[in-house]
């Protein structure tokens, strides 16, 4: 015979494992490679690029400043994001290559600081700005 002895008591509450959460890793999504993307209106994952600018002076320049600004403020008119400031003596050419951001279509250039003779050059599709000063 077996014989089981021990109290029961209802009010005290059962011991239980917590609840455990089990996480698992999402399958990894598939997306097209970019060669396989479609993007519209000529975006392209370049923020900067490149430009070599070439201006020429059809005279011996003695001393003379250069500023080279990638645009122009729309309120005020004036040269903004000074990229380069350079000055040459004695030669007819200043050359540079500079990072200009992607989206830049022309550079702003002044001379000796003259505000009245800002040229806004364009940039060729070779990112290349030609300039001769007469």
């Amino acid at each position: 015979m077996v014989l089981f002895m021990g109290c029961s008591n209802s009010d005290v509450e059962e011991e239980t494992e917590p609840d455990v959460e089990v996480h698992t890793e999402p399958e990894p999504v598939l997306l097209p490679s970019f060669d396989d993307v479609v993007i519209k209106d000529g975006f392209t994952f370049d923020m900067q690029r490149a430009v070599k600018i070439d201006i020429s002076f059809s005279q011996m320049q003695g001393f003379t400043v250069i500023s080279v600004y990638s645009a122009t403020d729309p309120d005020t008119n004036t040269p903004i994001n000074l990229l380069e400031k350079a000055e040459i003596h004695n030669a007819m050419k200043y050359t540079s290559l500079l990072p200009v951001p992607s989206y830049a279509e022309s550079m702003v250039v002044v001379i000796n600081g003259d505000s009245y003779a800002e040229l806004e050059l364009p940039i060729d599709k070779t990112n290349h700005i030609h300039y001769l000063v007469e």
